[in-house]
């Protein structure tokens, strides 16, 4: 197993894979919950190979996004891993009234707990975002909370969510602000080194 030394923390930052709505638009005239698609049998196939890659490497706490898309997309590597999810609000998905027409009505959390028994119930989420917002309010969140984790927790960190929370939690690291590609399944990798945060990949998808 690849691993870092105690002066080299690093924080992986992944956006979910594909998406449900998108690979069956008619699914969300007939979803319980329209707001929360899972994942496509193609990003469910990502997932998995994430998580084989992502087994290659320490990871000491595992943080999710509260949508069903994230929660999936971060399964696999807590089943690798044995490792709980801890689920962050305040990694969730980016909450404009274009997307949304009131706050997003995601899947109960004792049925998640049911499909996802290492989902963490005890976590208390860091923050909770507020419907509605702007999209670089959105990124700002991202930003904080990601840097209250990093603060919090020890060791390594792996950070799922979504297009403006992965951007702003690598800038709530990185205040230079990078350019990352944010494909669906991106890996952003930040290492700590004796000289601060570093960028090691921006946006890899050759998993």
């Amino acid at each position: 197993m690849l691993d870092t030394n105690e002066h080299s923390r690093t924080v992986w930052i992944v956006r979910h894979t594909h998406r449900q709505d998108t690979d069956n638009p008619q699914w969300r005239a007939q979803a319980v919950y329209p707001d929360d698609p899972d994942l496509s049998p193609q990003g469910h196939q990502q997932a998995e190979r994430l998580g084989q890659f992502l087994a290659n490497y320490r990871l000491d706490h595992i943080f999710s996004s509260p949508f069903l898309r994230a929660i999936s997309t971060a399964y696999p590597i807590a089943r690798n891993k044995n490792l709980p999810i801890k689920i962050e609000p305040g990694l969730g998905e980016f909450l404009s009234p274009h997307y949304f027409s009131g706050p997003p009505q995601l899947h109960d959390r004792q049925l998640l707990q049911t499909r996802f028994p290492l989902i963490d119930p005890d976590y208390q989420p860091r923050l909770i975002p507020q419907f509605p917002e702007e999209d670089l309010a959105a990124i700002a969140r991202a930003g904080r909370v990601a840097a209250r984790l990093v603060a919090e927790f020890p060791g390594n960190l792996l950070l799922v969510g979504h297009g403006a929370s992965v951007w702003g939690a690598t800038w709530g690291l990185l205040p230079e602000q990078p350019s990352i590609q944010c494909d669906l399944g991106a890996i952003v990798e930040i290492q700590a080194t004796a000289s601060g945060w570093r960028l090691r990949r921006a946006g890899d998808t050759n998993y």
